[in-house]
């Protein structure tokens, strides 16, 4: 592909850090606080609803992972052309991954809907339980192509910088799909109680409203060019490049995703309170681990504009950085929990053992949680380079030799119970992010870009036009 479009206006490497990081911690913080209302909700209305809300997020999370396999590969893409200044090659990764998103959404929403009936007879459920789960499952999921877009969308938006639009769409769907849920749920001013099945419909309803305002932002967004008319003369090349990247991505977050569940029939072996202390350690520690999460999310794609632009000893020394204030800030917020954690659990839970159990876990978490920043915040600046493989293979490898086999080790065979499994996971997460960290500091990853090399008559002028004060 050759870029004949006009030189960009801003120099996308001296975007802030912290311009691309809020919002995505924001997006965070929001949907993590809303899930606790949503399943409040569920519990006011049916135990069972709850329960078939329970098996079938599992299904719905997959299915965004189908997803995000195209936007993952389009974010980092995008970025690296965009730091290279080749805006024309951006936009016309941005028209393959939609097409690519559009064409599996066709086809997951059909298999989903077809097969949503015989998947849930495999697991022997409750009549109502089974009945719920399907009817979430064949609205959700037959109609997911407005998700669908909207991941593809709004990776878009933030591989060009503008991580702020994202959140306030998601912002905005995400109270929509709550009171749409109060409306199905307990049917105020005289509305039908939909049930289930009017919750399913509010969160499509949602995603739909969604896909409309990103469609308008990106029309007012000017600088970013997207040439639908030019989708059929896309080069296959850059449709093998998107699913290079994202279908190891995508296969790493989904082994993760599995172990931690063969971890938590572990737990389950432990009895019905190990089973409960570990849900409220997840809630509670689920806000110190976003810290980490938005900030790898935005270096990712401040990592893929410095490739882009081979400019990498820049971007060595920014993730290093990058990684000293997320593992910071991460200490610093488990510590003031642990602090705090009488008063914190008691919200939770007045079971005296639970909230003892509890207690003793968030002591070792002072060693696990600012161990994630190396696979929350190095992991995505290496695969933003173009180093896709080796911290996929060191994820799957540690996550399942490390981390879960020494669940069983510990907290199974040992006896140490759930303290014995947060002590597995911590090790998992260092011994992976020492991993990372050797792999970044060698330097490797610069041979690794998706690009081909830069032409310095393209990105010259990009970089001469900026009249920005680069911050973190």
């Amino acid at each position: 592909m050759t870029d004949r479009a006009p030189p960009l206006a801003t120099d996308r490497t001296r975007i802030p850090l912290v311009t691309l990081a809020w919002p995505i911690f924001v997006e965070n913080l929001l949907r993590t606080s809303l899930m606790s209302v949503d399943t409040f909700m569920l519990s006011r209305y049916s135990e069972k609803a709850v329960a078939a809300m329970s098996l079938v997020n599992q299904f719905a999370f997959l299915i965004q992972l189908l997803y995000m396999m195209a936007a993952i590969g389009a974010s980092i893409l995008i970025s690296q052309n965009l730091g290279a200044g080749r805006r024309r090659d951006a936009g016309q990764v941005g028209v393959a991954s939609l097409g690519l998103i559009l064409a599996l959404s066709l086809v997951v929403s059909v298999a989903v809907a077809a097969s949503a009936r015989p998947i849930l007879a495999l697991y022997g459920l409750d009549p109502e339980v089974e009945r719920y789960g399907r009817q979430f499952l064949v609205i959700y999921g037959g109609l997911s192509a407005f998700m669908a877009f909207n991941i593809g969308q709004a990776s878009i938006l933030r591989a060009w910088g503008h991580a702020r639009d994202p959140m306030l769409v998601n912002i905005t769907a995400l109270l929509l799909t709550v009171a749409g849920n109060a409306l199905c749920l307990f049917g105020p001013f005289g509305f039908p109680v939909l049930g289930v099945s009017g919750v399913a419909a509010s969160t499509v309803l949602s995603q739909a409203v969604a896909c409309g305002l990103y469609a308008l932002i990106i029309r007012r967004r000017r600088e970013i060019e997207l040439p639908f008319r030019e989708i059929r003369r896309i080069p296959s090349r850059v449709y093998r490049a998107l699913v290079s990247v994202g279908v190891p991505t995508a296969g790493e977050n989904l082994s993760y995703n599995l172990s931690q569940i063969v971890v938590l029939s572990m737990v389950a072996r432990m009895g019905t309170e190990a089973l409960a202390t570990f849900g409220i350690l997840i809630s509670v520690l689920r806000y110190v681990f976003i810290i980490g999460v938005s900030i790898g999310s935005a270096a990712q794609i401040k990592v893929g504009y410095l490739a882009g632009a081979a400019r990498h000893e820049e971007a060595r020394g920014r993730v290093y950085r990058y990684f000293a204030v997320g593992f910071g800030a991460s200490l610093a917020v488990i510590v003031l929990i642990n602090l705090l954690k009488v008063p914190v659990l008691g919200i939770f839970s007045g079971n005296a053992g639970l909230v003892g159990l509890a207690a003793s876990v968030l002591v070792v978490a002072i060693v696990h949680e600012p161990a994630r920043n190396f696979n929350t915040i190095i992991n995505p600046s290496l695969k933003g380079a173009g180093d896709v493989r080796f911290p996929v293979t060191v994820g799957i490898i540690g996550m399942w030799c490390v981390g879960t086999f020494g669940a069983w080790l510990l907290g199974i065979h040992l006896g140490l119970g759930l303290v014995g499994v947060w002590i597995a996971m911590a090790c998992d997460e260092w011994s992976r992010g020492i991993a990372v960290l050797l792999r970044w500091r060698s330097g490797a990853w610069k041979n690794k870009s998706l690009l081909a090399p830069v032409d310095e008559a393209v990105v010259a002028p990009a970089l001469s036009a900026v009249e920005q004060t680069e911050g973190l």
